[in-house]
């Protein structure tokens, strides 16, 4: 091998360590944002021409530009009227009124349980920071005390 390849393969044909390889498939992120935009530029045109094509009987037609113009949501940003959270026990009212928005029918129970999984994980970042500021607490505490003895 030359001097070249040396430091971009090694004898096997493999990667050098620390070579971050070729540039690898292009992106066609350009491509498709400019796809995007026209799609949704043409968006009343092409709710016409499938509404069109739907009473003309092609349902496949309808089912194809739907799904382009107006997908199936995959989720969506919730709004829940609950108290801000600043410790632990703010968790028990801003549940309830996430399991009220639920059972009221606001919210998805899909959408609950998503939001729910936020809290969850708010709780614990909330018990992580108060068990790590008592720990420091205790050991300064216990720090002071062998310095008095």
């Amino acid at each position: 091998m030359s001097d070249e390849l040396s430091d971009i393969r090694q004898p096997n044909g493999r990667f050098a360590k620390g070579n971050p390889g070729g540039p690898g498939r292009p992106r066609a992120v350009e491509r498709v944002r400019e796809y995007d935009q026209r799609v949704a530029d043409a968006g009343p045109e092409l709710i016409d021409a499938a509404l069109a094509q739907a009473q003309g009987g092609n349902l496949k037609a309808i089912e194809m530009l739907l799904d382009r113009i107006w997908p199936v949501r995959r989720g969506r940003p919730v709004q829940v009227e609950a108290p801000e959270i600043r410790t632990t026990a703010d968790l028990l009212p801003v549940g309830a009124a996430l399991t009220n928005a639920v059972l009221d029918g606001e919210l998805t129970p899909e959408e609950g349980s998503a939001a729910a999984r936020v809290l969850v994980a708010h709780g614990r970042m909330i018990e992580e920071v108060d068990f790590e500021r008592r720990m420091t607490e205790i050991e300064e505490n216990d720090e002071r005390e062998r310095r008095a003895k």
